[in-house]
């Protein structure tokens, strides 16, 4: 859960750390309202401080939401590592918890998974980005390895099968949090990743009663075999 920010008056000296603050408000705007709309100024007015502590500590909008993206790749390999740390041993267990996990983390940091693929938005050559970002896949595809040692496409290119996880699992996320998935799936759940998932796989899911499920239909939808 994110730190609640703290408002203030303007004018009073900011006691603690400024920097984490001005991250902490963006990222609550962006759950908001998004990056299109989000501005240094509301930032600042968030916390109480002048106008101008962004462009201080981040120089422009940009450099602001690269700090917020970072901060995103951090938190989601993170989330990768303690939902899979609880999974079961077995590649196509982990290969759903990991989909699941995606969404789940898509759903709960709307904000920071917003600006952590939107390239227009940031410096995406910044440093930290790049090594922040790096280590996200790179936590990835140690997993994809992982899981070939265990048997699942042991003759695979882990990058290449890495990649085909990431493209898989993003969209499903990005489909789901723009209602475009419901259109078209009667289970946007996260049991309903898992299912999709589990469907390309070949596999067969559970619910959290754990007993095998199928999505229900919906009215006008049929499951074409």
């Amino acid at each position: 859960m994110r730190a609640r920010v703290q408002r203030r008056n303007v004018g009073v000296h900011y006691q603690g750390d400024l920097r984490r603050a001005l991250i902490d408000a963006a990222a609550a705007i962006l759950d908001e309202v998004g990056a299109d709309v989000l501005s240094l100024r509301e930032v600042a007015r968030r916390i109480g401080v002048s106008h101008a502590a962004p462009a201080h500590h981040f120089g422009d909008k940009a450099g602001l939401l690269t700090a917020v993206a970072v901060e995103g790749f951090e938190l989601f390999v993170a989330h990768l590592g303690a939902v899979l740390s609880s999974t079961a041993d077995a590649p196509v267990e982990r290969l759903l918890a990991l989909s699941r996990a995606y969404a789940q983390f898509a759903e709960s940091h709307p904000g920071h998974f917003e600006v952590m693929f939107r390239p227009a938005l940031t410096r995406t050559d910044d440093p930290a980005y790049v090594g922040a970002s790096a280590a996200a896949f790179e936590a990835l595809r140690l997993q994809i390895a992982h899981y070939q040692q265990l048997g699942w496409q042991p003759d695979g290119d882990t990058r290449e099968l890495a990649a085909a996880a990431w493209a898989f699992a993003h969209g499903i996320s990005v489909l789901r949090s723009q209602g475009s998935l419901a259109k078209h799936y009667p289970d946007v759940s996260l049991d309903g990743v898992a299912a999709i998932t589990a469907a390309l796989l070949g596999a067969t899911t559970t619910g959290r009663s754990g007993r095998p499920r199928r999505p229900p239909p919906r009215a006008g939808y049929s499951r074409r075999r």
